[in-house]
């Protein structure tokens, strides 16, 4: 499943060097590589069993992709770098609960402010330190940071238990750890055996489940909790960030496959579980007695049944590595949180692939209980272009690196898969506008992930929208990156006019069948037409709008619905605390144009291109209102948005690399620099050619090719910018060399 095309563009030695240089264990885990930088690291102190340099922690500091350095100071040896991690010796400390002392020896002369993370009993599972502001006047200083509740049990990046990290570097010359021995000795033991059930139907089912002590601590699960794969990590604990849906404090959780039983400490445990934004939320107790097994059942009772209605949820972007097609921890994870298609994706750079999957189209796919696991590729991802993800497929599509920065190779051979294309996190990141500008017009862009992290934005898509192309929302989790995240928790919904069909479900999404969520459920019609459809009217005719939002009050209160056309609120209906709100609106059909619905929850800010991380919010793909068959383009905009189009497509051909923006840049620094610096001059043709058809929608729009719009670009125009790239680019894109390197 490597990529032998892709190093033998590069040289021989350098893909050595690569694979030599950031080795570790986590590389020979049977569940795939490692997408995290983690560099082990010879450095002893005692009580730590290893020293390893990342760029994540697992535990709430992250550090950067820059390599980690040794120093002498004072003839004491150091390390100097953003982030460690350190693993305590398990005979010293595991899974203790009681404050313990670290005491950092650093370097002022080049430390930076920095913290102390370490994983922690009770409230969110994690703790971060305040800011310690290095103390100069010495050649070394120590400061002692106290870790309340440490647990050290594991939970960091491949099993270590403490981390320091510092951005701009910290030099650490020393560090050493003392236990307070409050431990509380172990009190006797009971069992609990726990069943998830469908209130409705009483069958078993996976679901999110918290057990809590009075203190907010959790045992460790049994056996019988699934295991999950984070990164090269496998582990049974997960965090449940803040932002996401989750009835208590405490908020360390674990997956269930419908039952689950462990041994425990006797006592009373608050009982907590979820399963996504259609059932309600359960929290309850359970006593355990030493010596006897306390049986608790669990009955999730829906709020909403999507299903039923013909709506299917999908997560457009889940890192999760498969050993074999049935993967039931990897399933259960999934529809632990209701999603009924969890779309794998393989991470591809221009140097290797992570988290692989073992088999593509239906023989990839597995099916258990209405929900769905398939394979998936998120390939090519670059700074320069933005991150591109492909459903769907036969077969994974990998460019060898000298024909990296075609993307549009991926997009064609995947729409002659049968595949569904798009362009991942929000079309921002990564420079993603760039890629959208040069692939949108040749109709290659499916959808634009609108919706993740907790942040809806729509001021990539609009724009589009307002060309008069059509292009489709999605949301996805990108599990599991921000935040961490969680399968789900941004989602999109797919419209089936009968039973779930996994292809029918793909070609619905395609056909622009969807609306985003991270907890509203939408309904939205125009004259009996559905998200996705066209409403072919003569001039003036009436249009009849009808929508809907409905809220589970676990999440969220309804706080609006609004009606947008073209991009604009054009009326909206206000919550007065309950979770459903409808909207009926007549519209006159003067033009054509795109209409759809939002809506929010109470915790909701403003919107000005993306709303706030903490409340609920769903958006609709567009109904398609055509009037005297003339395009849904916003007229009055277009001008200056192909004006803004052309520049970024500038922008593209001109703007200087950056290498180190990549997010695994170090394993792709010398081999990105150097291949994006050809290939930028070899998309000249292909840039020409999406110019010229924004010119053409500007010129049908407005009856014109040479408005105020394209004035200042002109000049030379983007035919000259391109006759001229080469040079400029050898000037602006030399590789840069590693330290050390020659």
């Amino acid at each position: 499943m490597s990529r032998p095309a892709r190093c033998a563009v590069a040289t021989l030695g350098l893909c050595l060097l690569t694979a030599l240089a950031f080795v570790s264990v986590a590389d020979l885990q049977a569940h795939g590589t490692e997408a995290r930088r983690v560099v082990a690291l010879a450095w002893k102190q005692d009580r730590i069993t290893r020293v390893l340099a990342a760029n994540r922690s697992e535990l709430g500091l992250n550090g950067s992709k820059a390599p980690e350095q040794t120093l002498t100071v004072d003839g004491r040896a150091c390390l100097f770098g953003d982030l460690f991690a350190f693993d305590i010796d398990d005979r010293y400390a595991f899974d203790v609960d009681e404050p313990v002392d670290v005491t950092v020896t650093y370097a002022p002369g080049r430390t930076q402010p920095f913290r102390v993370a370490w994983d922690q009993n009770g409230g969110d599972g994690f703790g971060v330190s305040d800011v310690v502001t290095p103390e100069s006047g010495a050649s070394l200083r120590a400061t002692t940071i106290r870790l309340p509740r440490a647990r050290l049990a594991g939970f960091g990046i491949e099993k270590t238990d403490l981390a320091v990290g510092g951005r701009g570097g910290v030099v650490l010359c020393g560090i050493a750890i003392s236990r307070s021995g409050a431990t509380k000795s172990t009190p006797a033991s009971g069992r609990v055996r726990i069943e998830i059930k469908d209130e409705a139907t009483g069958a078993l089912v996976p679901a999110r489940l918290g057990l809590y002590d009075g203190t907010g601590r959790t045992p460790l699960p049994s056996e019988d909790a699934l295991l999950v794969h984070r990164y090269a990590d496998e582990t049974r604990l997960m965090w449940v960030p803040q932002r996401l849906l989750w009835p208590s404090t405490n908020r360390l959780a674990f997956y269930a496959s419908g039952t689950y039983e462990g041994e425990v400490p006797a006592g009373v445990y608050e009982l907590v579980a979820t399963k996504g934004p259609e059932y309600r939320t359960f929290k309850g107790s359970v006593e355990v007695t030493p010596g006897r097994t306390s049986v608790v059942t669990i009955p999730l009772r829906r709020y909403i049944d999507q299903p039923s209605r013909g709506w299917f949820s999908g997560d457009t972007h889940l890192h999760l590595m498969r050993d074999r097609v049935d993967d039931t921890a990897v399933w259960g994870l999934v529809a632990a949180e209701d999603v009924h298609v969890g779309n794998l994706l393989e991470m591809g750079n221009i140097v290797t692939t992570h988290f692989r999957q073992p088999a593509w189209g239906k023989a990839g796919r597995f099916l258990r209980d209405g929900h769905l696991i398939a394979s998936g590729q998120e390939d090519p991802r670059t700074t320069e272009r933005g991150h591109t993800i492909h459903h769907n497929l036969q077969a994974p599509i990998h460019l060898p690196a000298e024909d990296f920065f075609a993307y549009h190779k991926v997009f064609e051979a995947s729409h002659q898969q049968g595949g569904v294309s798009g362009y991942a996190h929000m079309g921002q990141l990564f420079n993603g506008r760039r890629g959208l500008a040069l692939d949108v017009p040749f109709g290659l862009v499916d959808f634009i992930e609108v919706l993740q992290g907790g942040r809806l934005v729509t001021d990539t898509w609009y724009p589009f929208l307002n060309l008069g192309f059509k292009v489709n929302p999605a949301g996805g989790s990108d599990y599991p990156y921000f935040g961490p995240s969680l399968p789900g928790v941004e989602r999109y919904y797919v419209k089936l006019p009968g039973a779930f069909d996994a292809d029918a479900w793909y070609a619905a999404f395609r056909a622009g069948h969807v609306f985003v969520t991270n907890g509203p459920m939408l309904d939205f019609s125009i004259n009996g037409a559905q998200m996705g459809q066209e409403v072919r009217v003569p001039r003036g005719a009436r249009l009849d709008v009808a929508a809907a939002a409905q809220l589970n009050p676990d999440i969220d209160r309804l706080g609006r619905l609004e009606l947008i056309v073209h991009g604009e609120v054009v009326a909206t209906e206000r919550g007065t605390g309950g979770d459903r709100l409808e909207l009926r609106q007549t519209l006159t059909a003067e033009r054509s144009m795109w209409v759809a619905v939002r809506a929010l929850g109470d915790r909701q800010v403003e919107p000005t291109g993306q709303v706030n991380s903490l409340g609920a919010v769903a958006h609709s793909a567009p109904i398609y209102v055509i009037v005297d068959d003339q395009p849904s383009w916003k007229t009055a905009a277009v001008g200056d948005l192909v004006k803004e189009q052309r520049q970024i497509l500038q922008d593209l051909l001109t703007a200087p690399v950056d290498p180190m923006g990549d997010l695994e840049a170090w394993e792709t620094v010398d081999v990105l620099a150097r291949q994006w610096e050809r290939q930028r001059f070899l998309l000249g043709s292909r840039v020409e050619e999406a110019d010229r058809r924004y010119q053409e929608v500007l010129k049908r729009a407005t009856g014109t090719s040479n408005s105020v719009a394209m004035r200042g670009l002109e000049g030379a125009g983007l035919a000259g910018l391109v006759a001229g790239c080469y040079s400029l680019v050898r000037l602006r894109t030399r590789p840069r060399r590693p330290a050390g390197h020659h």
